[in-house]
């Protein structure tokens, strides 16, 4: 008889797939614009400065933007806040069970 390893060919896999998804570019840059402030032609200086004003608020999420580790980061903290609150009821019920 031979035994059976689905499971573990599943485990493979899945381990694969991971790392395979893991290995690509985590973020691709657009190529550059060849845009020049012509693209604002007959604008006063209030819609260019406005224009300005945009982009400088927008940089700090531009920077985070391809930053996967960012990400990583949230959700390793909220996986951590998210399970405590079961890992203090345990502690509480086997520990003091009398504040329950």
């Amino acid at each position: 008889m031979s035994r059976r390893s689905t499971g573990s060919l599943l485990v493979v896999a899945l381990c694969v797939a991971a790392l395979w998804a893991l290995a690509g570019p985590p973020f691709v840059a657009a190529p550059p614009s060849q845009q020049s402030t012509a693209a604002l032609r007959g604008a006063d200086g209030a819609a260019q400065a406005a224009a300005l004003g945009a982009m400088i608020a927008a940089t700090p999420d531009m920077a985070h933007a391809a930053n996967q580790g960012y990400a990583v980061l949230q959700l390793g903290w909220a996986v951590f806040i998210i399970g405590l609150g079961p890992a203090v009821l345990f502690w509480i019920y086997f520990n003091k069970p009398e504040i329950l």
